[in-house]
């Protein structure tokens, strides 16, 4: 859907949400308020793809909202998320909200005079969607992928698994599929966990202090499947490179001038094909089309505004919390309290299903609860009543743990659930 809008629709969600609150609001919060309004099914899978697409709208109307003086954005620490508050000019014009629409528009067409503004609003954004299903129907795999959604979802395993299906390894059993996998490690498949420390020269190449130039890890793998594919360009073996926690370092940074090659049809061999020089070595450079990158990444962490142009080098696949895995203990439990905390935040903070991989006789619940559960929740919500009240609903609608716990606060002032009965 790509089509032309009003001034109006553009802004109109933003002015509505400013004239409700006084605090700075994120792009994921405003885009939140808007999606309640969409006339969809509430299933996880719609929710966030709604709101990547959305946000990065809302994004850009801030911009211009800054840009015409109407409002200012916020950031008072490196750690905390832009907001905005309307200007003392935008109060004035709030309360006319025709004219505050037309001082806008005005100001946007005289500094930016050829402005379309390609718009999706609450009233019009419908996204498309692949079913599951559908989906682990699919046999090809894309160059680059993304698998997204909430901590503990199962993407790693997810990861692994096309790894396998990638190399053809999976027509064998569960386990020796794994061993196989171990053993092309260092070969045809690499895979790596990001963290804040790690760079461009752990990724691509760095040079020591003798001047020598030393191989990151996606230089080393594209290299042995570029000379793979040289010595056998019509049916050459696949490489996987797997990189973990993305979202826990800056990827645009780490990949560098190498962005531009992520493209299938710009790879080596291929139509579009694009060769840069790499920063130290001066090494002309190209990505092999045997060569597949998976990701991963905890999409409630990462910053939209700065990885969008990032993220759309690859194909985003969600993997969100499933209730019907056939080793997760109370998993009517864990269904109410994601539907509660989606309701609230929506459904990118969601529990996965690994906190509760476990059967009930021998997982500790309660140790989940009091230690993993409550913790997260405290930094989701305030005030503390609030998160009492999430998680004693989500017990009590639960069939599993109706009656059977109670949170309440200890005399150190924390939250705690005990055990009221078996």
């Amino acid at each position: 859907m790509n089509l032309n809008y009003k001034t109006k629709d553009f802004f109109f969600p933003i002015f509505t949400i400013l004239k409700e609150t006084n605090k700075p609001l994120k792009p994921s919060e405003v885009a939140q308020t808007i999606i309640q309004d969409l006339p969809l099914d509430r299933k996880s899978e719609f929710w966030t793809m709604v709101r990547l697409k959305l946000k990065n709208r809302i994004l850009q109307a801030s911009n211009y909202l800054a840009e015409a003086g109407i409002i200012h954005t916020t950031k008072k620490n490196p750690y905390q998320k832009k907001g905005w508050f309307l200007t003392e000019y935008g109060k004035q014009l709030k309360v006319n909200e025709e004219e505050l629409i037309r001082e806008v528009k005005q100001n946007i067409r005289k500094k930016n005079p050829q402005q379309n503004f390609n718009i999706i609003t609450k009233k019009t954004f419908v996204p498309k969607v692949i079913s599951r299903k559908k989906r682990e129907q699919t046999t090809t795999f894309s160059k680059n992928t993304i698998l997204y959604g909430p901590p503990a979802t199962g993407k790693t395993s997810k990861a692994i698994e096309m790894a396998i299906g990638i190399l053809g390894l999976d027509k064998l059993k569960n386990t020796d599929a794994k061993k196989a996998l171990r053993e092309l490690q260092g070969k045809q498949f690499e895979m790596i966990s990001l963290h804040p420390n790690y760079r461009y020269e752990h990724f691509l190449e760095d040079i020591d202090a003798k001047g020598k130039i030393k191989d990151g890890i996606l230089k080393k793998i594209a290299t042995k499947a570029r000379n793979e594919y040289k010595n056998n360009p019509e049916k050459p073996a696949n490489f996987v490179l797997i990189i973990d926690e993305m979202h826990r370092s800056e990827p645009a940074e780490i990949f560098g001038e190498t962005i531009s090659l992520l493209g299938a049809d710009k790879r080596l061999g291929q139509d579009n094909e694009i060769q840069v020089a790499l920063a130290y070595s001066g090494e002309i450079f190209a990505l092999p089309p045997n060569l597949y990158i998976i990701g991963t990444i905890n999409i409630a962490e990462i910053d939209y505004q700065t990885d969008s142009s990032f993220l759309q080098h690859f194909e985003m696949i969600p993997v969100y919390p499933r209730y019907d895995h056939i080793n997760l203990a109370y998993a009517d439990f864990l269904k109410e309290l994601n539907r509660k905390i989606s309701y609230y935040k929506g459904s990118d903070f969601m529990f996965g299903h690994g906190y509760f991989m476990q059967n009930a006789e021998s997982l500790d619940f309660l140790r989940i609860l009091n230690h993993q559960v409550i913790p997260t929740l405290r930094f989701y919500f305030e005030p503390k009543e609030l998160v009492q009240e999430i998680l004693q609903t989500a017990l009590e609608e639960a069939e599993s743990t109706k009656g059977k716990f109670e949170v309440l606060e200890n005399e150190r002032l924390h939250l705690e659930v005990i055990r009221v009965s078996w």
